[in-house]
């Protein structure tokens, strides 16, 4: 019989590409098998590989802590789980209504973590892939995060109000700094044992906004005019009433007391290194271009304010929490949630 060489490498390609698509078939099916549906969570998913990743990591952290116990791998894979679909549903809901966190936003929480562990950047990064952590995946991690926080901010956090009575009652409350101890005859039993002061500066300011009429250009010649009429003597609060942007400006820019903190950092840092009486160049700030003049600076007890502040926040993460949960809970039970656990695939 005749042989045909062609049809005969025809034939091998054939079993050799056959060979390929069953070994293909092989491997995707393993592929499925270690990263089936664990639970579906309105229209996403959350894999097993993933939640296989968040029992690695609390079991690394729990090896680093020697009285730390961890339950049963079944319960600890439950309760796991649970929190990955809340999640979920959170970050569904945050995508939903439009939140987005900037890269900005998510490079200062990352260099916020690297600073608490006592870590460059470069170290930090070194350090998560020795450990196996991918710092990309963990930037996605983390801007998941910051969009669920914002989420529960909007949500949750900026409906709760705390009432002057409710600082009272806090204040009154057993373990409260402020609680009288039992000792009728001393009377500086009822004063806080720290006391707060702190350093206030007495400042007024000109602010001009950039425009469409006004651009930085144009602003800055203004202000280099206004700072020489000013250093030959002008009215600064007369100058602020006709050409200051801010609200203070019916004042002549009078800011009144400000603590440290109280205004953007850019202004602070200039306020500070004004000495009473002097005024500064003209610089920016987010809110645009200033001129400022430091009138005084004073030392102030703010002990009493301090106790109330600290007694407000004590109220407000308390009422906080309760509300998130209440909230959490009402999200779990609209969601449409399918637990896979055991389920083969």
């Amino acid at each position: 019989m005749k042989q045909y060489p062609e049809r005969g490498a025809r034939r091998a390609a054939k079993i050799w590409m056959m060979g390929l698509w069953l070994i293909a078939m092989s491997l995707s099916v393993t592929a499925a098998e270690l990263d089936r549906v664990v639970a579906v969570v309105n229209n996403g998913v959350i894999l097993r590989s993933e939640l296989d990743n968040q029992i690695r990591e609390i079991q690394t952290r729990a090896a680093g802590q020697p009285d730390s116990r961890l339950p049963p791998r079944d319960v600890l894979e439950r309760q796991v789980l649970d929190r990955m679909i809340l999640a979920e549903i959170q970050a569904q809901l945050a995508e939903k209504t439009g939140i987005k966190v900037t890269d900005e936003a998510v490079n200062q929480a990352v260099a916020s973590i690297a600073r608490r562990n006592n870590m460059r950047m470069d170290d930090f990064i070194a350090t998560l892939q020795a450990q196996g952590i991918d710092y990309k995946a963990l930037r996605e991690d983390i801007r998941r995060d910051l969009s669920i926080d914002q989420l529960r901010q909007r949500e949750v956090g900026r409906r709760i109000v705390v009432t002057e009575r409710e600082i009272d009652n806090q204040l009154a409350s057993p373990g409260s700094p402020r609680e009288p101890e039992a000792d009728a005859g001393n009377k500086e039993t009822d004063k806080p044992a720290n006391k707060t002061v702190i350093s206030e500066t007495h400042a007024r300011h000109i602010l001009i906004r950039p425009s469409i009429v006004m651009d930085d250009a144009k602003i800055r010649a203004t202000m280099a005019r206004l700072r020489n009429e000013l250093g030959g003597g002008a009215d600064f609060a007369a100058l602020a009433k006709q050409y200051s942007n801010d609200p203070t400006a019916d004042q002549g820019g009078d800011l009144g007391w400000l603590a440290r903190g109280a205004t953007v950092p850019e202004f602070q840092q200039v306020m500070d290194a004004l000495a009473p009486g002097q005024i500064s160049e003209p610089f920016r700030s987010r809110f645009g271009w200033h001129l400022v003049q430091v009138l005084e600076r004073r030392e102030r007890d703010a002990t009493d304010e301090a106790e109330r502040e600290r007694a407000r926040q004590r109220v407000f993460q308390r009422k906080l929490e309760e509300a998130t949960q209440a909230w959490q809970r009402r999200l779990r039970e609209e969601a449409y949630v399918e637990i896979r656990l055991d389920n083969p695939g």
